[in-house]
């Protein structure tokens, strides 16, 4: 799984992590005021062993809406047990009880009114609970998680974000080759995965010469966009090694974004019970919690199996 250069840790130490559901425990947070009227339902949901999109269309089928009435901040990950919330544009239409007992891997935690749907990214961060299997208390691994609590962790986007084996990436390449061709909806996972991918080879040079940690943030690529730092000659002579990935991305009229190099992780404290390692600590949206992780160990994702043998 590891292959970017870490900052934490000089020593990989092997592990196990989503070895259940309950290993990976994710809850959103959110800071809204609900105006406690309105056209739109929102809904705080606990899921088990389900995707966020899954959860959405059954949330639209169980109040006879279009799926496109139905929204949610920010995709969970699904062999994990999480919270988050979803807004349902349901107008007027007023109810005695709800019952979301038929969708699998669901607990209605709490419901509110409000006037407006629910965007995404409005969630201000995510609280993580994870538990690690097969480690040893070492001295390298406690020293690796005091530098976590002082310094953060490179900001890497995470393998999830380039599909299995890298499918993501190495799909956006042949689109862009004009070998293959890809439905709309495609079209987002591999734009974005390009751009991952070149965020991230951006930040391992900095975390290998030492100056991820004053350099404030990189670039997502795309067209310089007013408001917005322009690319820097640094950068511009960075993306000029990889040619065809820039084309495509400036042919699909992407606009410049920018993320930090450095993600802190806020209230962060462990606990160990035999070989299991407890983490408990808040992320900013757009982190990665496996990105915290693969600074410390050479993870095996047991989950893949699991879901592999379902």
């Amino acid at each position: 799984m590891n292959s970017l250069p870490r900052a934490s840790s000089s020593v990989w130490l092997k592990a196990t992590y989503k070895a259940t559901p309950q290993d990976f425990y994710v809850e959103e947070q959110m800071t809204m005021e609900f105006s406690g009227e309105g056209e739109h339902l929102y809904l705080f949901i606990e899921k088990t062993g389900q995707n966020t999109e899954f959860i959405a269309k059954q949330l639209a089928h169980y109040f006879g809406v279009k799926p496109m009435d139905v929204s949610y901040s920010g995709m969970k990950d699904r062999w994990a047990v999480t919270r988050q919330w979803f807004s349902v544009y349901v107008r007027n239409r007023q109810f005695d009880s709800i019952d979301l007992s038929g969708i699998e891997g669901v607990r209605l935690v709490e419901l509110a009114r409000h006037n407006k749907k629910l965007r995404r990214g409005e969630h201000v961060g995510n609280y993580f609970r994870l538990v690690v299997r097969g480690v040893s208390q070492t001295a390298d691994l406690l020293s690796g998680l005091e530098y976590i609590r002082e310094h953060g962790f490179p900001n890497y986007f995470g393998v999830q974000r380039f599909g299995r084996d890298n499918q993501n990436l190495e799909r956006a390449k042949r689109w862009f080759a004009g070998e293959i061709k890809v439905s709309r909806s495609q079209r987002s996972f591999y734009l974005s995965a390009v751009r991952s991918y070149l965020f991230n080879i951006m930040l391992a040079d900095k975390v290998q010469d030492g100056t991820w940690l004053v350099a404030s943030d990189g670039p997502l690529y795309g067209d310089d966009a007013p408001g917005l730092a322009p690319k820097t000659d640094e950068e511009n002579a960075f993306f000029a090694q990889y040619p065809e990935l820039v084309r495509g991305l400036h042919k699909n009229r992407m606009t410049l974004a920018r993320r930090p190099y450095r993600m802190p992780a806020e209230n962060f404290s462990w606990s160990f019970d035999d070989d299991a390692l407890t983490l408990h600590f808040n992320l900013m949206p757009g982190a990665f919690a496996t990105s915290l992780l693969s600074e410390l160990f050479d993870l095996e994702d047991a989950s893949t199996r699991q879901m592999a043998e379902q």
